[in-house]
């Protein structure tokens, strides 16, 4: 008796690797990167508004953006695969469920569960072969890092600022674990929710001495920041420590953030990371 081999998204849906899926559509940047990173670039066949591939990727359709995704549009592509994040859960999975499409959702909790998430991704999707170097490297490198950050005496208190109202990475998301892995302290670890918004005030309480800011169109700079009335004797800003680090690196649960959990490291501990 011939058993069927499948394997699980971050959501425990089953998924039969017994099928070939040369058809996907990616809902998300984050999944976008993954599997462009992971070898699946050349069965895309939709990608959200957000998303970028190389510029060698053949023209792929556009299903919409964060605040509105085309179902319709999607279920023309006749896909085989979709890719979701989690903010797809509730609002658009299942409508696409419902029409018999296959999809893969992928939450991106920490920097080692992004890591597995990816392997398993790379098993539905029939690329585990291509896949397989860049998902050793990048673990590789993820251990180098953490075995040195973990000998750190003393970790900096850092506020990370995803958008200038103050919105941050609180307790229990990727941006937490990137944060520790780098040899931080959190400051929005102190929130009750996922996605906090500090105010000034809270933030100039508690004297971060390192304020990254994720650079996009629209964000604050680091010279706006260190402007701020009520930031002017905030430790970051009187030594200096005020970065900026852009959004693929550190906002995106995507493959960005191997390279920016190592780019914050180097921030946050320059002697210990030169270079």
């Amino acid at each position: 008796m011939t058993r069927s081999r499948f394997t699980v998204d971050d959501c425990g849906n089953r998924f039969s690797l017994d099928r070939e899926r040369k058809r996907i559509v990616s809902l998300a940047p984050s999944a976008t990167g993954w599997l462009v990173a992971l070898g699946a670039g050349d069965r895309l066949v939709g990608i959200d508004e957000h998303s970028s591939i190389p510029e060698t990727q053949v023209e792929v359709c556009t299903i919409g953006g964060f605040g509105q995704t085309n179902l319709e549009t999607i279920r023309a592509l006749e896909p085989d695969l979709v890719v979701a994040a989690s903010l797809h859960v509730g609002r658009v999975v299942p409508g696409l469920t419902k029409s018999g499409i296959d999809v893969f959702v992928m939450l991106g909790q920490t920097l080692d569960q992004m890591f597995h998430t990816a392997a398993r991704l790379a098993s539905v999707a029939g690329v585990s072969e291509r896949a397989a170097p860049f998902l050793a490297e990048g673990r590789r490198r993820l251990r180098r890092l953490v075995s040195m950050t973990l000998a750190i005496d003393r970790r900096p208190l850092v506020f990370i600022e995803f958008s200038p109202r103050g919105h941050t990475g609180g307790p229990g998301t990727f941006l937490d674990d990137l944060v520790s892995k780098a040899g931080g302290a959190n400051l929005g670890g102190l929130g009750t929710v996922h996605w906090p918004v500090l105010r000034p005030s809270e933030v100039s309480f508690h004297d971060p001495e390192v304020i990254i800011v994720a650079t996009y169109p629209g964000s604050s700079t680091p010279e706006e920041i260190s402007a701020r009335p009520q930031w002017r004797t905030v430790r970051a800003v009187r030594t200096g420590r005020v970065h900026s680090l852009d959004t693929k690196f550190i906002k995106r649960p995507g493959p960005g953030v191997l390279e920016g959990v190592e780019r914050l490291a180097s921030l946050l501990h320059p002697t210990l990371f030169k270079g």
